[in-house]
């Protein structure tokens, strides 16, 4: 009888976490997404906005709670550059070809959190130190097209500086 009330407890637990796991809701933007189409602020000789249909290659990665993006901004593929010659004294021109190559280039990953329309994320790593040690969240609102269009939109008071994004879903 004790194996019984044993193997019916632990059955029962069991039973209650797959349930708790297989019951979860994802999140409307979980997934896998790039860029098809962003608009850079004012960033022109004419200092007006730069809509780019032919964006360079990026993956957005949002699962229940982390995410991770890496895109190259811009409308042009990054030139190649020759190896360094000496890797551990690089010239000032290799360093700087190594820059222009790096400059567009975005890295970052972490947790986000999503409430209402607007899309929290925390970096924990990033290739700019600075978004990861300025202390404050990246606060964007983001909008569903349909399930598989999805726009990040600044906020109001980074609309001069951040980019606005649409996204179209890979998985």
């Amino acid at each position: 009888m004790k194996k019984f009330l044993f193997s019916f407890s632990a059955l029962s637990v069991f039973l209650l976490f797959t349930h708790a796991a297989f019951t979860q809701t994802k999140t409307p933007i979980e997934g896998v997404w790039k860029i098809v189409e962003y608009v850079r602020p004012g960033k022109n000789s004419a200092n007006k906005d730069t809509t780019i249909t032919n964006p360079q290659p990026s993956l957005f990665i949002f699962t229940g709670s982390y995410f991770s993006e890496v895109f190259v901004m811009g409308d042009q593929p990054r030139a190649a550059v020759a190896p360094v010659k000496d890797r551990q004294n690089p010239t000032d021109g290799e360093k700087i070809a190594r820059y222009e190559q790096w400059r567009q280039f975005a890295a970052n990953a972490g947790t986000y959190e999503i409430k209402g329309s607007m899309l929290t994320m925390h970096v924990i790593v990033a290739k700019n130190v600075n978004l990861m040690t300025r202390g404050t969240p990246h606060i964007q609102e983001f909008r569903l097209e349909d399930p598989n269009t999805l726009w990040l939109i600044p906020t109001a008071d980074e609309s001069a500086i951040e980019p606005l994004i649409k996204l179209t879903r890979q998985e």
